[in-house]
C-alpha cells in the first residue's frame, strides 16, 4: 500500500508525529491489554527495532497509561467480560502514543464514562502533555474537576470563535461580557448554556409551563435572551478583547517558526 501524506498541501514524512484517537474504541475483545499493545507495536514501530526494544516500549506505555493492574486481562466484548470503559479508552490512547507523536488529537475521549473514569483519562492526557506533547481534544459535558485540568479552551458556536485562550480566564471573560457564571454552577455548563441554541427550545417549553410562567426575568438573565443574541455579544466582545490579540500574535509566532522549518 502506497500514498502521500500532505500537510497544508506539502509532502511530509510518514513519521510526521501526528496521531488520532476516535470516539469509538476499536479493539479486539479476545486479546489482553498487553497483547493489544504488543500487536500494534509490532505493526507500527520501525523494523530496525529489536524485540527487546519493542517490549520496553510496550511496558513503558502500559505504565504511562496506568494499565498495569489490567495488563493481562482480556479487553472483552458483548459476550465476554473484560476491562472497564475507562480502561478501554486508555488502551485506545496507548495504541496511538506508541510512536511518541508530537501532536495527539482525540474525539470526545470521555463520552460514555462516569465522572471518576473521565477524570482519570483526562489526568492521564495531562501527564502526556507535561511530557512535551500537544494534546487537542473535543470534550463532552466535562465536570468542573475535568474542566480544571485543561490548559487552553477553544469555544466554537456555528463556526464562530466565542473564546480562545487560557481556560482559567474563561469565567472572567464571560463576566466581562455581561454573562457571569452563577455561584455553584459548573463553568463548562454555563458556557454551553450561553452558546448552544438547543437551549432555546428548552426555554420556550419551560416558559409555556405554569410552573415557570410567573418567575421574574431577573431570576435568570439567560431566560430573557435568545442564544443567538448572547452568542453575538460574546463573539463581538472576543474580537475586541486582549484574548483575541494574544491568540493572533501567538499564531503568527508559530507560523514563522514552521516556515523556518520548511525552509
Amino acid at each position: 500500500m502506497t500514498g502521500n501524506v500532505l500537510f497544508n498541501g506539502k509532502k511530509r514524512r510518514q513519521d510526521a508525529g501526528v496521531a488520532y484517537v476516535t470516539q469509538e474504541d476499536v479493539l479486539l475483545g479476545t486479546l489482553t491489554v498487553r497483547e493489544t499493545i504488543t500487536y500494534s507495536a509490532n505493526l507500527r514501530l520501525p523494523d530496525t527495532m529489536t524485540k527487546e526494544e519493542i517490549d520496553d516500549v510496550v511496558e513503558g506505555t502500559i505504565s504511562e497509561m496506568g494499565l498495569q493492574d489490567c495488563s493481562d486481562r482480556m479487553v472483552g466484548n458483548w459476550h465476554l467480560r473484560g476491562i472497564s470503559g475507562g480502561e478501554k479508552k486508555r488502551l485506545s490512547i496507548a495504541i496511538e502514543i506508541l510512536t511518541r507523536p508530537h501532536l495527539l488529537f482525540l474525539d470526545e475521549p470521555t463520552s460514555g464514562l462516569d465522572s471518576a473514569s473521565s477524570f482519570f483519562v483526562i489526568q492521564t492526557l495531562r501527564n502526556i502533555a507535561r511530557d512535551g506533547r500537544t494534546i487537542i481534544s473535543s470534550i463532552h459535558q466535562p465536570s468542573s474537576e475535568v474542566f480544571a485540568l485543561f490548559d487552553d479552551l477553544f469555544l466554537l458556536s456555528g463556526g464562530e470563535t466565542v473564546y480562545f485562550g487560557d481556560a482559567r480566564m474563561t469565567v472572567e471573560f464571560f463576566a466581562e461580557a455581561g454573562f457571569p457564571c452563577p455561584r455553584r454552577r459548573n463553568p463548562s455548563d454555563h458556557f454551553l448554556r450561553c452558546i448552544n441554541s438547543d437551549f432555546d427550545a428548552v426555554t420556550a417549553t419551560l416558559k409555556g409551563s405554569q410552573r415557570i410562567r410567573d418567575v421574574p426575568k431577573s431570576a435568570d438573565p439567560l431566560m430573557s435572551l435568545a442564544t443567538e443574541e448572547i452568542k453575538s455579544r460574546l463573539v463581538e466582545k472576543y474580537r475586541r478583547s486582549n484574548y483575541a490579540q494574544k491568540a493572533k500574535a501567538r499564531v503568527k509566532e508559530i507560523s514563522a517558526i514552521v516556515r523556518s522549518w520548511l525552509g
